[in-house]
């Protein structure tokens, strides 16, 4: 299992994470946000507010990512979305 240690970075839609290998991996969200976007209810539609985007914050407890309207990914699927 693959676990987020620190935010590095955070752009529109893209986040530099610190992952337990040890290396920053770049995560590029914004297709996958768009995708997910479609119905007007998803709450996935807050992230692509680049102010909002902007506000994610880590999980030292479960090691990964969250938003405040609910949002959070599994730390495994980030890193597999991810470039080195």
């Amino acid at each position: 299992m693959h676990l987020v240690k620190e935010i590095v970075k955070v752009n529109p839609y893209e986040l530099h994470l610190l992952f337990e290998d040890g290396n920053i991996h770049i995560v590029p969200l914004e297709k996958r946000l768009k995708e997910w976007s479609g119905n007007e209810e998803s709450i996935f539609r807050d992230l692509l507010n680049p102010d909002y985007f902007n506000k994610v914050k880590l999980n030292k407890e479960l090691e990964t990512i969250f938003w405040d309207n609910g949002v959070d990914f599994c730390p495994d699927m980030l890193f597999q979305w991810s470039e080195k």
